[in-house]
């Protein structure tokens, strides 16, 4: 379950994601986790807050 949070992250990073929408349009694409459940792991319900973790990976 890590290893597909890190990916995420990775991903809004790499692709320079700023909106929910955009990341859901991935979720089909690539082997990611929901927005429901990245947020959980991340501990936030603000989707900014994670795009500011996604920077730190």
């Amino acid at each position: 379950m890590q290893e597909y949070y890190l990916k995420s992250l990775q991903m809004i990073k790499n692709l320079n994601i700023q909106k929910e929408k955009e990341y859901n349009e991935l979720l089909e694409d690539y082997k990611l986790l929901s927005l429901e459940s990245l947020k959980y792991m991340s501990k936030t319900r603000s989707f900014r807050k994670i795009i500011r973790l996604a920077e730190e990976v």
